[in-house]
């Protein structure tokens, strides 16, 4: 997809004033926050679905234990092992700029298994192999989840698939065991798509919401005395208004708290205090164009370790723009003006 499509890319058609801008508010190990604006709620949301169910990544897919002794069942313990994030790099599309590279810069993808020609090229075997020989209960964790030498007959050495290890002292428990009880297990992950098991997503949450513009209904609010707007103030959730004592004036937060601005509290506590002519003191509008529709989006996304957030975020974009690109391709000549 061509990248000037967007300013960190979309449609070519839009003239500049209408192509989306992300800027990037926060970024963490799981967490990436950002604004998307100049565009519509239409794109945001795509954006939001692509993130949750468009991005490849790697998850077990097929377990074959030969040995349970456990409390568990085996289809349980097959549940909890698909449930697993793995490291995905390599399940990126070659031709994404986030494409995986290994440590001589090649790119390297795992393939989809209906087109791979060797087990290796499309998947990953895992061995698990425990037995608990202690008086005290055992935990099986994704440490003792061991990548098989070789698969197909080739080295899975430079795989770089892995279980995701949030804390090295806490890792994921697969299932417990007692003295003399055995697990044993091969597994093989395989590539996949979020809207195909949620096992596949890379995002544990996605959202976004509006940007709050808060008006204040100032001649109404002189109709009532500092006292009063002052019982008001206090009486609405924090993080929306405030009261200034010197002046005795209602007044907006510096950053007003998304949740409680779109929440209505405020309005309903005017109209349920003062009566309801009283229910415009405050009034919450998401900031928009000058047609009067939303056009900027605080994003936060946050992933399941899979992939970091930001390479989450461009292959989310990468794969939308790459859909557009079908859409566009798909059309009649004639048909092409609408994009």
């Amino acid at each position: 997809c061509d990248s000037s499509r967007w300013t960190f890319g979309i449609m070519a058609a839009p003239p500049p004033s209408r192509r989306p801008v992300v800027e990037v508010k926060n970024i963490e190990e799981n967490r990436i926050e950002f604004v998307l604006t100049s565009t519509d709620v239409s794109v945001a949301n795509a954006l939001r679905k692509a993130i949750i169910s468009e991005v490849p990544t790697i998850a077990i897919d097929l377990v074959e234990i030969e040995d349970n002794s456990s409390m568990l069942a085996d289809e349980f313990i097959a549940h909890r092992l698909g449930l697993i994030p793995l490291v995905s790099s390599r399940a990126l599309d070659p031709e994404s700029p986030v494409a995986f590279r290994d440590r001589e810069g090649r790119i390297r993808s795992f393939q989809w298994h209906h087109e791979a020609d060797k087990e290796a090229e499309c998947e990953v075997k895992f061995e698990l192999d425990v037995r608990n020989t202690d008086d005290h209960p055992m935990e099986v964790t994704t440490q003792h989840l061991k990548l098989s030498a070789v698969h197909g007959e080739e080295s899975q050495e430079d795989c770089e698939v892995k279980p995701v290890e949030y804390d090295p002292d806490y890792p994921v428990v697969i299932a417990k065991l007692k003295k003399n009880q055995t697990l044993k297990l091969t597994a093989i992950a395989k590539k996949g798509f979020g809207k195909m098991h949620s096992k596949w997503s890379p995002a544990s949450g996605v959202t976004f919401t509006y940007e709050p513009v808060v008006r204040l209904h100032h001649e109404k609010l002189e109709e009532l005395t500092a006292a009063q707007r002052k019982e008001w103030v206090e009486m609405c959730p924090p993080g929306l208004l405030k009261f200034n004592d010197l002046t005795g004036m209602v007044e907006v937060e510096d950053k007003p708290n998304v949740g409680i601005a779109f929440s209505g509290e405020a309005e309903k506590l005017a109209k349920d205090t003062f009566g309801p002519e009283y229910v415009d003191l405050v009034k919450v509008l998401p900031r928009s164009d000058k047609d009067g529709q939303p056009d900027r989006f605080n994003f936060s996304v946050e992933s399941n370790g899979a992939l970091d957030p930001v390479t989450l975020v461009r292959a989310a974009l990468w794969e939308l723009c790459k859909k557009l690109d079908i859409l566009e391709q798909s059309l009649h000549p004639e048909d092409r003006r609408f994009l």
